[in-house]
């Protein structure tokens, strides 16, 4: 088994800029590579909805029309201007596309990045999003393990087939995809269920928990535990299990806030996720705040990920 050290993954947002100045997401992509950062991944929302309102999320009217570009093409983008940084998707709602667009997609910004693309997958919350893309909301986490177990056959083997309820193919060929013995990572979003367990194990690489589930570190380093012996039952290596989480604010000070990271660790994650929205007061002050996470964050490589 191969020692693992703490990992840091910075999320960026295009909330974070005006709809005019979405190019400075690239401007933090560059710097993040230069600095450092081990990942950078972006949001997704495809469309908002009225029903967001009422879902319980949080959302405002102001919300809905607040700058997200989508984010496989902002992270194609963020491709072309890194070189060495690993490109996260946090996260595609994998539902809302059909798994042979999807894995032709994600082949190609594999391909594109030299091996640096993770796709990080989740069923999301909103059903106003699901309905005018029309998948079937109700029956998300069904389509989630379907397109995702499609894209695995259309990345391993040519040609390839797939038969399910919601994705049904034979005798196709996706181009590019992974060489043999390549692996595309992808890591799954959402609550700690045996659902979950069954996904990660048989189609994933990796767990990411919101911040919005709010369990506690122990209620982590539980359901992490549960991961790697579900990895072991299967025949796989729980070393390679990741879990990339999302640093909680503590009164939105990011030296209090990052205090919790060793506790993180200790649980059992291996990336640590740090929002630059939560502590960059404002859009001109992104590239100094990052430079100071990058900062603070370097003491703690040294950590070993129990």
């Amino acid at each position: 088994m191969t020692d693992r050290f703490l990992r840091l993954d910075v999320t960026v947002e295009g909330i974070m800029y005006s709809s005019s100045e979405q190019y400075r997401l690239l401007e933090v992509a560059r710097a993040a590579d230069q600095l450092g950062v081990d990942f950078i991944d972006t949001t997704e929302h495809v469309l908002m909805g009225l029903g967001a309102l009422s879902s319980g999320q949080g959302w405002e009217m102001h919300h809905l029309e607040q700058p997200q570009p989508e984010a496989l093409v902002t992270l194609a983008a963020m491709v072309g201007a890194t070189s060495r940084i690993r490109i996260l998707s946090a996260i595609a709602i994998a539902p809302l596309r059909p798994a042979g667009l999807l894995a032709k997609q994600v082949a190609s910004l594999y391909a594109l990045s030299r091996g640096r693309f993770v796709l990080g997958v989740t069923a999301s919350w909103q059903k106003d999003e699901y309905d005018a893309l029309r998948v079937a909301f109700a029956e998300r986490g069904q389509v989630l393990d379907e397109v995702i177990g499609a894209c695995r056959a259309l990345w391993s083997s040519a040609p390839a087939a797939y038969h399910g309820k919601f994705e049904n193919f034979e005798g196709m060929f996706c181009s590019p995809r992974p060489a043999p013995g390549e692996r595309i990572p992808v890591w799954f979003g959402g609550k700690y269920t045996p659902r979950q367990v069954r996904r990660v194990v048989q189609m994933g690489d990796g767990w990411m928990p919101f911040g919005g589930l709010r369990m506690t570190v122990a209620e982590k380093a539980e359901a992490i535990q549960g991961f790697r012996a579900a990895y072991r039952a299967a025949g796989r290596d729980p070393s390679d299990f990741e879990v990339c989480d999302a640093l909680s604010s503590v009164d939105d000070s990011l030296e209090r806030s990052m205090d919790q990271i060793p506790a993180l660790a200790e649980a059992g994650v291996s990336i640590v996720r740090i929002h630059l929205r939560r502590f960059s007061p404002g859009p001109d002050s992104a590239l100094s705040t990052l430079e100071e996470i990058v900062k603070r964050f370097e003491p703690l490589r040294t950590i070993r990920v129990s």
